[in-house]
C-alpha cells in the first residue's frame, strides 16, 4: 500500500499544478495581418479569455519576435498608447494564473500593419498659416509635423511634433484675446509669434493647463500688425494630438499695452512700456521671476494718467536696482480702480553669470510679516540663513536648497521683537555671504 500511495499524491500534485496555469490565448484584433489599422488615438488589442487567468502580459514590438513585455491587463483588452502610422507590429499574450505564466505562448504571436500617415494639413507651416479673423475656428493637429522646435513654456517644454498655423492682422490698436478650447483630452500649446514666415519672433505662449484644458492669451496688439500662431499638442505620442477650437477676439480692456520690454543697463535691469488708451487704470504691478512661471511683486508704478483716464500715449520705465546676474522675467499686473486685472508678456533679461553665494537684497525693509530674500548661487547647493540681532546672537536659522541661478525665498519674521536685525547665508561647505542689514517694524 505504501508503494502505491506515494505514487497517487505526486499524481495529484502534478494535475493541481497544471490546472492553476492556465493555458495560452489566441488573439482576436488586430485580426492576424490586418493592414491599414488606424493608430489615432490608440489601438485596443483583444484576444481570447483564459480560464485559470488572473491577469495578461502583452508582448509587442516592431520587430519578430517580440520580447519586451509593453503591459499587462487584468481584462481581456490592452490599450496600445503608442503606435506609429506605416509600422508592421508583432504580439502575443501570456496569461497569469495562480502558480505561474502559461508556457510557449510565443507561438501564437500575430501581426498588423498601421495606416499610412495621412497628408499634412495646408497650416502645416508658418507659410499656409490659417486666417482666424472671420471668428471661431474647429481644426485638428491630426496629420501635422513639426516646423520648429517647442517654446519654454512657463517651466515645461512639450514636443512640437504637430505644430499648425493661424494668423491674423490687428484692425486696431488694443487688447486681442486669443482662446484656444480643447476636444476631449487634447492638450494644447498655444502661441504667438511677430514677424514674418523664416524670421519670427516669440511674443508670448500659454500652457496653464493639462489634458482638456483652456489656453488664453490676452495680446496687447498694434494695428497693421500682422500676428502668427502655432498650436501643437504638448504630447510626442500619435495619441496626443487631437481637435480643438480657436478664436481672436479684439477686447475692449480698459488699458491698451502697445508694448513691453526691457534691458541690461550696468548692474540694473531697466523696464520700460507704453499705453496707448486708459480707462479707469490705477497703475501697474511689477512682477518678478526666476524660472518664468513663479511671480512675485517687485514695485508698484501708478497710471500717469489723469484720473486714470487717458486716450493719448503714455510712456513708463521702472529700474530694477535690485537685478542679480542670474536670468531674470518680469511681467505686468495692470489693475483697475475697481479691483481688475490683467497681466503683460513676459520679459527675460538675460544675467551675466554668477560665480559666488550672493545675498543680492532683502525687501521689503522695513518689513512686518515677511521678507524677500534674493540669493543666487552659482550652483544646486544647501544654505541656511542665519539671522543675528544687534548683540551678535542667533536668534532664527531656516534651511533652503538654493537651485544654481537666482532664488526668492520667502522669510517669516512674524515672531521676531521690532529692531534691527543682521542676516548671512552659509552654505554646507563653509562659504557665506556679506551681511545684510533689516528691520523688523
Amino acid at each position: 500500500m505504501k508503494k502505491l500511495f506515494t505514487p497517487i499524491v505526486c499524481l495529484f500534485v502534478f494535475y493541481s499544478v497544471k490546472a492553476q496555469t492556465p493555458d495560452c490565448t489566441t488573439n482576436l484584433f488586430p485580426a492576424n495581418l490586418a493592414t491599414d489599422v488606424n493608430p489615432v488615438p490608440s489601438i485596443t488589442l483583444k484576444w481570447k479569455p483564459v480560464q485559470g487567468a488572473l491577469s495578461y502580459n502583452i508582448y509587442l514590438s516592431a520587430k519578430t519576435p517580440p520580447m519586451q513585455i509593453i503591459g499587462s491587463s487584468l481584462s481581456d483588452t490592452f490599450n496600445f498608447l503608442t503606435p506609429d502610422y506605416g509600422n508592421t507590429y508583432y504580439w502575443y499574450v501570456v496569461p497569469v494564473g495562480a502558480n505561474g505564466a502559461a508556457i510557449g505562448c510565443g507561438a501564437n504571436t500575430t501581426s498588423f500593419k498601421t495606416m499610412a500617415p495621412p497628408p499634412p494639413p495646408a497650416n502645416d507651416n508658418c507659410s499656409g498659416a490659417t486666417d482666424i479673423t472671420s471668428g471661431v475656428l474647429t481644426d485638428s493637429t491630426i496629420g501635422a509635423t513639426q516646423s520648429q522646435p517647442a517654446t519654454l513654456c512657463g517651466s515645461y517644454v512639450g514636443s512640437a511634433d504637430d505644430d499648425v498655423w493661424y494668423q491674423f492682422t490687428a484692425k486696431s490698436t488694443g487688447s486681442v484675446l486669443l482662446n484656444l478650447t480643447s476636444t476631449g483630452d487634447f492638450d494644447g500649446v498655444l502661441e504667438v509669434f511677430s514677424g514674418s514666415c523664416g524670421s519670427l519672433s516669440s511674443i508670448t505662449c500659454s500652457d496653464a493647463t493639462q489634458n482638456g484644458g483652456a489656453e488664453q492669451i490676452t495680446l496687447n496688439a498694434v494695428q497693421g500688425t500682422n500676428y502668427k500662431v502655432r498650436v501643437y499638442s504638448f504630447g510626442s505620442a500619435l495619441g496626443n494630438r487631437g481637435s480643438f477650437s480657436l478664436s481672436a477676439v479684439s477686447t475692449s480692456l480698459p488699458v491698451s499695452l502697445v508694448n513691453f520690454k526691457g534691458q541690461r543697463v550696468g548692474n540694473d535691469n531697466v523696464l520700460s512700456w507704453t499705453t496707448a488708451t486708459e480707462l479707469n487704470n490705477k497703475g501697474f504691478e511689477v512682477q518678478s521671476s526666476f524660472n518664468g512661471s513663479d511671480f512675485k511683486p517687485l514695485s508698484f508704478v501708478a497710471s500717469k494718467a489723469n484720473n486714470g483716464n487717458s486716450s493719448s500715449v503714455l510712456n513708463y520705465q521702472f529700474t530694477d536696482s535690485k537685478a542679480t546676474n542670474a536670468n531674470e522675467y518680469y511681467r505686468l499686473m495692470q489693475t483697475d480702480k475697481d479691483g481688475h486685472s490683467s497681466y503683460s508678456n513676459v520679459v527675460l533679461i538675460k544675467g551675466g553669470g554668477i560665480n559666488t553665494l550672493t545675498l543680492n537684497s532683502i525687501y521689503p525693509n522695513p518689513a512686518k510679516n515677511n521678507l524677500n530674500v534674493i540669493l543666487t548661487s552659482p550652483e544646486n547647493k544647501a544654505i541656511t540663513l542665519v539671522i543675528t540681532d544687534i548683540t551678535g546672537k542667533t536668534v532664527r536659522k531656516q534651511n533652503f536648497a538654493l537651485n544654481g541661478g537666482g532664488n526668492n525665498l520667502d522669510v517669516d519674521i512674524t515672531k521676531l521683537p521690532s529692531g534691527s536685525y543682521f542676516m548671512k547665508a552659509i552654505c554646507s561647505n563653509g562659504c557665506q555671504t556679506a551681511v545684510s542689514k533689516f528691520v523688523k517694524e
